[in-house]
């Protein structure tokens, strides 16, 4: 016998019975903590100089809150987590125990792990739950009108986030990590929210968050992304379309007319953001390119190639190398075992979506498409928040965990 379900004002399903108090702090409480950290406000708000607590003591308060809350309202076990489970872990014994990296930064990363760790089995104990899907829907909507917003109020000159003068990054610090954490959230949102008008309101707010970052990579990815989205549903919803199409299009020129602007200071040109915008603008492709980026993965595959079994130690990459590409950087610290189970991982993902008819299609072309140019996102909650939402919605089986089995029926004699 099946239980009955409702489909809530996005498209979710719930139980049909009263949500209890405890079932509704998993959606909101814990969904609005994993949005926080996805979105990085707490960091990036202690690190401007904005809010006095502490990123490592938000970090407990969350996990303790989030696992606490689950196992009230009866966490069940999704074998599903073990595969997402897998790298962290490697990434977090080698970085702590083996500590084979040599860089100045080597005490700090065994707790830089921990804590990802603590993050990822905080989010995976709120999956693991009934509302688990309401509540990363929420996180999703919630990271990234914070993302949007931190980016604004930077370009506003209201708050000083960014470590790169010209572009904005709101609380994620560096402008290459807001589009990333945008195109997952909305692979999130595409996949949980059948609202066809509120996920192209998602859009509009992402395409201001990417825009504010000149970033180029990411302009791309957004584009394809939600493209293709708009199109597969264009049919149904194309007295709509129409409508947002003669608001978008002027509103675009503004917004670009305004970014150019915003390069210029009276007589002086910011080069690197004009030409990225210009980039952008033209759909140049060869502009798009990066030199510079180039030249720091050649320099990377020269370092896979002096240590390319086992790596020379998680930690490595963005500290004594910088490749701006998953692949290279995993086999720079892992070697090709770990590099093995970050392909094994998305591999194993991608086939079951093929297999499934392309559920969460969206969201795995978010998380793959920034694997050649990516770096630093597999210690970023955001991913890992995306990542094992795929998961589980792929393989959404979960079982019941009892310490004593059920007593057994005898039938009554006639």
């Amino acid at each position: 016998m099946t239980t009955p379900v409702w489909q809530d004002g996005l498209g979710v399903s719930a139980p049909d019975a009263p949500e209890t108090f405890f079932q509704r702090m998993i959606v909101w409480v814990c969904g609005t903590i994993l949005g926080l950290l996805a979105a990085d406000v707490v960091i990036g708000s202690y690190n401007a100089g904005i809010s006095p607590l502490k990123p490592a003591l938000f970090t407990l308060v969350a996990f303790a809150s989030c696992v606490g809350l689950s196992f009230i309202s009866s966490v069940r076990l999704a074998p599903v987590s073990f595969l997402i489970l897998l790298l962290p872990a490697v990434r977090l014994f080698d970085a702590a125990l083996l500590s084979r990296s040599v860089t100045t930064l080597q005490g700090q990363a065994g707790m830089d792990h921990l804590r990802v760790m603590l993050v990822i089995v905080a989010i995976l104990c709120v999956l693991s739950t009934a509302q688990g899907m309401r509540a990363v829907r929420w996180a999703a909507i919630l990271a990234i009108f914070m993302t949007t917003g931190s980016e604004v109020a930077e370009m506003l000159g209201i708050f000083k986030f960014s470590s790169i003068q010209g572009r904005y990054a709101g609380f994620n610090s560096h402008p290459n990590f807001p589009p990333v954490l945008l195109c997952e959230m909305l692979g999130i949102t595409f996949a949980l929210c059948r609202s066809f008008k509120f996920n192209c309101l998602l859009i509009g707010v992402a395409f201001v968050g990417v825009a504010l970052t000149y970033g180029r990579s990411g302009f791309v990815v957004l584009v394809l992304m939600a493209g293709v989205y708009v199109l597969m549903n264009a049919r149904r919803n194309l007295p709509f379309l129409l409508i947002m199409a003669a608001i978008a299009i002027p509103a675009a020129g503004v917004g670009f007319a305004i970014l150019q602007s915003r390069t210029e200071q009276g007589i002086t040109k910011d080069k690197n953001t004009s030409e990225r915008l210009q980039a952008i603008y033209e759909l140049d492709f060869e502009k798009l390119k990066s030199p510079e980026r180039a030249k720091d993965l050649a320099d990377a595959w020269e370092g896979v190639m002096k240590k390319p079994l086992l790596g020379h130690g998680t930690g490595v990459s963005g500290v004594l190398w910088a490749p701006h590409n998953e692949y290279v950087s995993l086999w720079l610290e892992l070697g090709i075992p770990g590099l093995l189970l970050f392909v094994g991982t998305l591999g194993a993902l991608v086939v079951r979506s093929v297999m499934t008819g392309g559920k969460a299609g969206y969201l795995l072309f978010a998380i793959i498409a920034y694997t050649p140019a990516g770096q630093g996102r597999i210690e970023m909650p955001h991913y890992y928040l995306a990542l094992a939402t795929a998961a589980f919605i792929l393989w959404p089986k979960k079982f019941r965990l009892t310490l004593f089995s059920p007593p057994t029926r005898t039938a009554s004699p006639t």
